[in-house]
């Protein structure tokens, strides 16, 4: 969009291609790929909970585990299975030892071994295998979250060493199109002196201004997202579908804290089954319908993409809700809706809601679910506070997007509250309403 203009970072210098409007910045000249990875995503200053890339395009990011991909034995049938979920986003690490017992490998890209290590140097074969799978991934229309540290945990005093690797880290990988952020550190957040120094470099010196995080363990909030670097709002929920971790008052308020920060809200490690006792499909369906409808982005945490990434057949709890939930939420103006409170108000107590609508809610749609995993609805209403117009309401199956049936309603005005009844379902409904017709509007009375 001509009229974007990335919001400046204090780090970053004044003719910083980051800092230009999208219409004079330099064109991208580096390795680009099919829509959406034509060019690198950055922070849009008209949607600031948003990302764009050069050409205007927003990202609706659905995020897999990926930890190991960078030396798993097959990135290619892992990239397939991830497509296939919906999936337009891995995140993965370039140093560590993800599930060593299991896998067996070291993701080292510097020279020497973990044991006795040399900085000076890079790991010349795996920095060329990153490269390759990291094109892979693009010509997948898939992209990278690249986390730079998971097991090697570093202060400040380590920074001359470690300045080279993140000049390398830029110069490798800075030029794909699909590296969507950097992600300084993997749940690890007691070097904070260093993580400062290493977000004012990525900022500095990535010539294509993409987004700067890191991230802590399962908080209730974002790590960090006052910091000027920090360009992400990352919170963990590695917790699980029991009644120790509720609906409403864990998952959504904690994706509502995430959202209100003003950066995108991106839960970029979600519990896994088993290990956080996320075993019950239809709740993660839950947790991330209630994630993306309070305005923020989600993961498919499982064990595929763990130990088991090389699996071609393993299909955790849930993962046939992923890819419509995904398409869902790329089929709507996301990027211009705000959480929304009054239009669309749920008010029978078995319900938890969350609602998105445009600001002149000519579109809107609301997420309702209960809080119990095969429980029933019957004879529950929707209260609806909309603009003069006429509206189409739709009802639609989270689990696969399947048409419930669909009505119309005339508003009379912001001041008048109509009841919509809504069809019987169980688990969970979304009601998606798009203005017909506008007509002259009329407020709320009061002091005029």
């Amino acid at each position: 969009m001509a009229e974007d203009v990335i919001v400046r970072q204090d780090a970053t210098p004044k003719d910083h291609p980051a800092t230009m409007p999208a219409a004079t910045a330099p064109p991208f000249d580096g390795i680009g790929f099919a829509p959406p990875w034509t060019s690198p995503f950055r922070v849009d200053a008209r949607f600031p909970p948003q990302l764009v890339n050069r050409e205007g395009e927003h990202l609706f990011i659905l995020n897999k585990t990926a930890w190991a991909y960078f030396a798993c034995k097959d990135p290619q049938g892992y990239l397939e299975r991830a497509k296939a979920q919906g999936v337009n986003v891995i995140r993965v690490t370039l140093e560590g030892q993800p599930y060593f017992e299991q896998l067996g490998l070291d993701l080292w890209p510097w020279g020497g071994t973990r044991d006795n290590p040399d900085f000076a140097v890079m790991n010349e074969p795996y920095w060329w295998e990153v490269q390759r799978r990291a094109r892979l991934a693009g010509e997948m229309g898939i992209g990278l979250d690249v986390v730079l540290y998971s097991h090697l945990k570093l202060d400040k005093d380590t920074q001359p060493s470690q300045e080279l690797y993140w000049a390398e880290v830029i110069k490798r990988l800075g030029n794909y199109a699909n590296v969507l952020t950097w992600e300084i550190h993997n749940e690890y957040a007691r070097n904070e002196t260093f993580q400062d120094q290493v977000g004012t470099y990525l900022k500095a010196h990535d010539p294509w201004g993409r987004p700067v995080c890191s991230s802590n363990g399962t908080t209730d909030g974002p790590l960090w997202p006052d910091k000027p670097w920090m360009d992400l709002a990352i919170t963990h929920t590695c917790t699980g579908s029991t009644a120790a971790w509720p609906l409403k008052s864990w998952y959504l308020a904690v994706a509502r804290n995430s959202r209100s920060h003003g950066k995108p809200a991106f839960n970029n490690e979600t519990g896994r089954e088993v290990r956080h006792q996320n075993d019950d499909g239809v709740h993660r369906r839950k947790q991330g319908w209630l994630w993306c409808a309070a305005g923020g982005f989600w993961t498919w945490h499982s064990w595929d993409g763990c130990e088991g990434i090389d699996d071609p057949n393993y299909r955790g709890p849930g993962h046939e809700f992923v890819e419509p939930m995904a398409r869902f939420f790329r089929g709507m103006p996301f990027w211009k809706m705000e959480p929304d409170f009054t239009a669309l108000i749920g008010n029978d107590l078995r319900l938890i809601q969350a609602s998105l609508a445009e600001p002149n809610r000519a579109q809107a749609m609301v997420y309702l679910c209960t809080g119990k995993t095969g429980q029933t609805v019957e004879t529950a209403s929707l209260r609806l506070r909309l603009p003069d117009g006429r509206y189409e309401l739709l009802f639609i199956n989270p689990a696969d997007l399947a048409e419930l049936g669909r009505t119309t309603h005339e508003s009379k005005g912001l001041h008048y509250v109509a009841s919509l009844s809504l069809p019987d379902f169980t688990d969970d409904l979304v009601v998606y309403v798009r203005r017909t017709q506008a007509h002259e509007s009329t407020l709320i009375p009061g002091t005029q």
